[in-house]
């Protein structure tokens, strides 16, 4: 345990330091490799998760850096895997890595994308800084923040920083952005409380961005359905210090509850970098009125189509089992 609190906060702004200026270096090389030739490699058969030559050069580039800057420290990357991990339970703090994320929105000439560098303690988010592009002169800003400080954003690398919060309302307001999953409106639906009028909905294919986008308060609120962790770490922290909250259920809970800790056994049994690269949750990011009333207002939708095949599948497989039994 770290005994004098101020030293812990010493380190988190030394680490917040540091990450800024990860994250223009990272900024740096997603955009001058934006809309040039890439090579491109998937994860999946289908074709739909691709990884590129910007999204590696990136992740290399940070996982250097962290190592010569705190080499005590540990790194969980999404562009890495169980076989490259080290064993063994994960250090205190953890940098958690997402290189590039809305590759898909890359590859296809869409500036809305994020490099996204959030540092965990103990399985607490406690710093981070995302890279944003955005029409300004340099190209893009950072987004940062430590646990206790707040969360700012600045234009340019060594430029004045200015505060950010979250888009302040009691209920959600019809004509303000919100950040839904695409498959949303299909499977999920608001109860009463929230109104025929949750906001406008978007859908930006990164789910960092989203996050960034609701602590700057251009989203009001941003549901993520089922992020991993490199998806969401730094956003999150961003959130919450922009005076936000974010609510998760975590798994084996039912309950909606203000996200923490990641990890809320971590003091106990410290968890391997495998385990936690397996980590997910849904989340529901805004204010701190706005937040808990979405999370606790969503419900499933039935769909009918989906409940007769399911029917459909059990009634063949009593069918099947009753054939065996007569044979």
């Amino acid at each position: 345990m770290i005994a004098d609190t101020h030293t812990f906060q010493e380190q988190l702004q030394e680490i917040e330091t540091a990450a800024v200026s990860l994250a223009w270096g990272a900024g740096k090389i997603l955009s001058e490799q934006f809309g040039k030739q890439l090579s491109i490699e998937y994860k999946d058969k289908n074709h739909l998760d691709p990884v590129t030559s910007a999204d590696k050069a990136t992740q290399e580039f940070l996982v250097r850096e962290i190592t010569r800057l705190f080499p005590d420290h540990g790194i969980l990357g999404e562009e890495g895997s169980d076989e490259t991990d080290p064993a063994g339970p994960a250090p205190d703090f953890l940098w958690v890595l997402d290189p590039l994320d809305g590759t898909t929105n890359f590859l296809n000439g869409l500036p809305v994308y994020a490099s996204s560098i959030g540092i965990l303690h103990r399985g607490r988010p406690v710093a981070g800084a995302l890279y944003i592009p955005w029409p300004s002169p340099g190209g893009g800003f950072v987004l940062h923040c430590c646990q206790g400080g707040g969360s700012r954003f600045t234009l340019s690398e060594g430029g004045p920083d200015e505060p950010v919060s979250v888009f302040a309302s009691e209920k959600p307001v019809g004509n303000r952005l919100i950040g839904l999953p695409g498959f949303f409106v299909q499977t999920t639906k608001f109860g009463k409380p929230v109104g025929r009028n949750p906001g406008e909905l978007r859908t930006t294919g990164s789910i960092a961005y989203e996050l960034a986008m609701t602590a700057c308060g251009v989203l009001q609120y941003a549901i993520i359905g089922a992020p991993r962790m490199w998806d969401m770490l730094a956003g999150v922290i961003a959130v919450q210090e922009a005076g936000g909250t974010v609510m998760t259920k975590l798994k084996g809970e039912k309950q909606w509850r203000p996200m923490e800790s990641l990890v809320p056994t971590w003091e106990d049994t410290p968890p391997t970098l495998k385990e936690l690269r397996q980590w997910a949750a849904p989340l529901v990011a805004g204010n701190q009125q706005v937040a808990p009333l979405i999370a606790h207002n969503m419900q499933a939708r039935f769909r009918p189509v989906a409940k007769a095949r399911q029917w459909g599948r059990k009634v063949s497989q009593k069918f099947k089992g009753s054939q065996k039994s007569r044979s």
